[in-house]
Parts: structure tokens; sequence; C-alpha cells
């Protein structure tokens, strides 16, 4: 009898690749909105540096021009807090569509696999009804081949 094959193997190993290829895509994204938020941190933590010496300078005697100059500096870091915040929510965003994407996917795969296993339950099934007619056969062939020599 023939060996056991699966109808929708292709559909099922095209849905594997796009459930693969989707997870790898959550990773970069996640990787993304990790390393932007760093990037916060590391601003935020640069705007208090610079408020220190804001108030550092502003208790000397110094240039109103070179205070400017800080304030600045500290308002640039701050929209680049705000440009990053934005990239996340719409990085974020993404993640949502590629984990909805991800669960179809793995679902559509979970279906899949549910019917091959009920397929190859059903091979397995008409593979033993085969098998148990082919050894009745013998065993009536058997059967009559002692009667025959018995006589």
């Amino acid at each position: 009898m023939k060996k056991f094959q699966f109808s929708l193997e292709k559909v099922l190993e095209v849905k594997e690749i796009e459930e693969k290829i989707l997870q790898k895509d959550l990773a970069l994204i996640q990787h993304d909105i990790l390393q932007k938020e760093k990037n916060i941190l590391d601003l935020e933590e640069n705007i208090s540096e610079e408020s220190v010496k804001i108030s550092i300078l502003s208790q000397k005697v110094t240039q109103s021009s070179e205070i400017m100059l800080h304030y600045k500096y500290l308002e640039s870091l701050q929209k680049k807090i705000e440009l990053l915040k934005e990239e996340i929510k719409e990085l974020k965003e993404k993640e949502k569509k590629v984990k909805a994407m991800l669960l179809t996917k793995s679902q559509e795969k979970k279906s899949l696999e549910r019917l091959k296993e009920i397929k190859y339950d059903e091979f397995k099934k008409e593979y033993k009804k085969h098998e148990r007619i082919v050894l009745d056969e013998v065993s009536i062939q058997n059967y009559r081949f002692k009667q025959e020599n018995q006589k």
C-alpha cells in the first residue's frame, strides 16, 4: 500500500514559513521599540544633566547667550524625545497588526495540522482494513490449499 501523503502539505509548509516570517518581523519591531525607549531614557538623562548645568550657569554671572545656547540644546533634546515617542507609537500600532496577523497564521496552521492528523488517522484505518482483507484472503487461500491437499 502507498505511503501517507497529505494533499495540503505544501499549503501547510507555506503557512509555517509565513508564521516564521511574521515572528521575525515581530521580534524586529519589539527590538526597535526597546531601542527607542532606551534612547529616550538616555535623552532624559541628558536633559537632567543639562538642567543642572543651566542652574549652575544661572547662579554664576554668565552671558545670557551662553544660557540661551543651553536652553536651545535642552529644547532640541525634548523635540527628539517627542519624535521618538511618536515613532514608538507607530511601532506599537505596527506590532499590534503583526500580532493579529501572526495569530491568524498560527490558527490557520493549527487547523491544517489538525486536518492532517485526521487524514492520517483515516489513512491508518484504511490501511488496517486493507491489511485485514489481505490477511483474511491469505488465510482463506491457505485453508483451501490445506483442504485440497487432504483430499
